[in-house]
């Protein structure tokens, strides 16, 4: 039977907690009021994390699922409950997927609360390494308002719509970093062992060798000797740079980097737009109170220099400044950002300025995402070729040196 926390009142000032097993909470209810007591809270217990509990010391680290994952089970319990299933139901029919493991233990333990009386996002709030909270506080306001299917929905397609531009960057730098990656192996098969045969033929050349040569023969000497010592160094350090980036301070340190790169600063800006308009407008139209939203909303903006901008404009809605007043006085915000979101905001519909944001910022960064990859695949292929045309052309000036002193 399930079991029930509750708080009572026992006589004028006596307070008790404890728990109590019934059908429902109105079946708690009624027996506390039987036994005497004052019913102040009466809710679910639900032990934290009932079904992932083993799981997750087994493997020793928090809970992650993939977004793919969380937008697969967003558009299917959507779906479903369009479909005029019972939520419970919906939980059930999706414990049954099988393409994501761990969201079929999630699932199973969100089923458990609904079938105990327990809310969805009370359900979902047991796993906030799975679910954020915007998406949690989104499911809150649908839960009041009574929309839950036409949010879900909403959120599936801000989901699909973030999984869609993150595929197209991803894509955007494949090739670029192909190439780099081609050629530094080349540079590194070439120092390491075809240039040092070649400098064999300059052992009786007694002339003096060019600067140029004498350079490229040193730093291929060096690298024919140690070139074991040469890739496990490339790899510690490969291995270093990774584990400081993935550090808070690394994380910071890159990300105000980026910033620096005139073109590729445009681009992160409109990206990081788009997401924070497109995510806002969305839980303001779900009925979340804007300063709950702003405060949900900082967690979507991955880049943490420009997070700090969004927590200070959120800082100031809380003061009692206008979210127009707000935008207006940080460095972000272009000025049409501004134009739409006061229109918005005038006309009492925000939410729709805050959309045509959205989609206005997400069209720059996709035009700005195009130039940067026509401009970053040939520059990076530019440097590969000019590195080892210029290394080929410095093994070859001692011959042409030869040839002009026969001639």
């Amino acid at each position: 039977m399930p079991q029930f926390s509750y708080k009572a009142k026992k006589g004028p000032q006596d307070l008790t907690s404890g728990f109590i097993e019934a059908d429902t909470v109105t079946d708690a209810v009624i027996q506390l009021t039987k036994s005497g007591q004052t019913p102040l809270e009466v809710k679910p217990h639900i032990p934290v994390r009932p079904v992932l509990l083993r799981t997750e010391k087994k493997s020793g680290a928090n809970l992650r699922v993939s977004q793919a994952a969380l937008f697969q089970f967003t558009r299917q319990l959507a779906d479903l409950l369009d479909a005029g299933i019972p939520l419970a139901r919906c939980m059930e029919l999706l414990s049954r997927q099988r393409r994501f493991p761990l969201m079929v233990l999630v699932t199973g333990s969100i089923t458990v609360v609904l079938q105990q009386g327990g809310s969805l996002s009370f359900a979902l709030s047991k796993y906030p390494e799975i679910f954020p909270p915007l998406y949690i506080h989104t499911i809150k306001a649908a839960e009041v308002s009574g929309q839950l299917p036409l949010v879900l929905n909403r959120l599936a397609g801000f989901l699909e719509s973030d999984i869609q531009m993150q595929a197209r960057v991803r894509s955007s730098l494949l090739y670029p970093a192909i190439i780099f990656v081609v050629g530094m192996l080349t540079l590194f098969v070439l120092l390491s062992f075809v240039l040092p045969r070649m400098t064999s033929m300059f052992e009786d050349f007694d002339a003096q060798l060019p600067l140029a040569t004498r350079i490229v023969v040193a730093i291929s000497g060096v690298f024919a000797q140690f070139w074991w010592l040469m890739a496990v160094g490339i790899t510690a350090a490969v291995w270093w740079c990774r584990a400081y980036l993935m550090t808070q301070p690394g994380k910071l340190w890159i990300d105000r980097s980026s910033l620096k790169v005139p073109l590729l600063r445009t681009f992160i800006e409109n990206a990081q737009i788009s997401r924070f308009s497109r995510t806002l407008g969305m839980l303001l139209e779900s009925g979340v109170p804007i300063v709950t939203a702003l405060e949900s909303v900082t967690l979507v903006v991955d880049n943490r220099a420009l997070q700090e901008e969004v927590k200070k404009m959120t800082a100031k809605v809380k003061a009692g400044m206008s979210l127009t007043q707000a935008v207006k006085t940080s460095p972000l915000f272009p000025e049409m950002a501004v134009d739409l979101i006061s229109v918005g905001q005038e006309s009492g519909k925000l939410e729709n300025g805050l959309y045509k944001l959205a989609a206005s910022a997400e069209r720059k960064a996709q035009e700005m995402a195009g130039t940067f990859v026509t401009i970053l695949g040939p520059a990076v292929l530019v440097v590969v070729v000019g590195i080892v045309g210029g290394m080929i052309v410095a093994m070859l000036l001692p011959m042409f040196q030869m040839n002009m002193i026969i001639n």
